[in-house]
């Protein structure tokens, strides 16, 4: 049995071995060549990102404590604000502080949400006790103090 394995096995390598005959040519040279080139282009990886999804644990809310203020804030230092529960409005400061304004009785700050105006006094300042805001709605609320905001320890 191992006699004809060896014997097929070398048959076939004996075949594989022979070229084929080609086939005659009209002009009866009998040799035809056929060439076939493929272009790959050259393509380096230089980096890899891998995306994944996931999903960070959110860092807790920043809690702050109110301390003692200035009665004023200038105008031009308000960045920005937020509306807090019950009467009050935080004001975002230009240096990165936070003040909480709180406003008078029967004054939701809720309606506040879009906006408010005040009118500018000659010092261009806002103060408690004196000046008042107004909702884009039209009501109108007085300031009664104003409150820093400083984050817990």
């Amino acid at each position: 049995m191992k006699r004809k394995t060896a014997l097929t096995a070398s048959a076939l390598a004996a075949l594989l071995a022979v070229p084929a005959a080609a086939p005659a040519s009209p002009g009866g040279w009998g040799v035809t060549t056929q060439q076939m080139v493929i272009h790959v282009p050259r393509m380096t990886v230089t980096r890899t990102t891998i995306v994944t999804r996931s999903f960070p644990r959110r860092p807790p809310p920043m809690v702050f404590t109110e301390r003692k203020a200035d009665d004023c804030v200038k105008l031009d230092k308000i960045v920005g604000f937020a509306v807090s529960p019950g009467d009050t409005i935080e004001l975002m400061l230009s240096d990165g502080k936070r003040l909480r304004a709180r406003l008078g009785s029967n004054c939701p700050a809720l309606g506040f949400y879009s906006g408010f105006y005040v009118r500018p006094h000659k010092d261009g300042k806002m103060c408690a006790k004196r000046d008042s805001i107004r909702s884009r709605s039209g009501g109108t609320c007085s300031i009664d103090s104003f409150r820093a905001l400083v984050p817990a320890r």
